[in-house]
């Protein structure tokens, strides 16, 4: 898929492809484990994860492990960066469009005046005739 910037192709629609339906956020199992073992670590935070003995060894073996959660949290976040840029293109695009929607709006408002006073000048003029045609007959 691709999408064509500044280009109209027709010029009654914006060349945009509408990725909304595909920003849904899934939790995956990975995700759910690793945030059911930060909860149990924050968890065993408490007395006995306070003793000297006990600090020293799973910081060791846990070096993949915060490794591998610095990496998720990274995939995360560039993810969200893509979908906020996204989502920012979005909203300027939309923005765009409803700026043109009130200036054409504005544009027709103002030809139906126009055209209303244009119509109460003919029909004047249309009365003023008929007035002149009855007083000549």
């Amino acid at each position: 898929s691709f999408c064509l910037k500044g280009e109209g192709l027709d010029g009654s629609f914006p060349a945009v492809i509408d990725y909304t339906p595909y920003l849904k956020y899934t939790q995956s199992s990975d995700s759910i484990s690793s945030d059911e073992e930060e909860l149990r670590t924050l968890g065993s935070t408490g007395s006995e994860g306070s003793t000297p003995e006990n600090i020293g060894p799973p910081f060791i073996m846990d070096e993949n492990s915060w490794y591998n959660k610095c990496k998720r949290v990274e995939q995360k976040y560039r993810l969200a960066l893509e979908q906020k840029g996204y989502l920012e293109e979005l909203v300027r695009l939309r923005e765009n469009q409803l700026s043109e929607s009130v200036s054409q709006n504005k544009l027709l408002l103002q030809r139906i005046e126009d055209m209303d006073l244009a119509h109460k000048m003919e029909k004047e003029q249309l009365e003023y005739i008929i007035v002149e045609l009855q007083d000549q007959l």
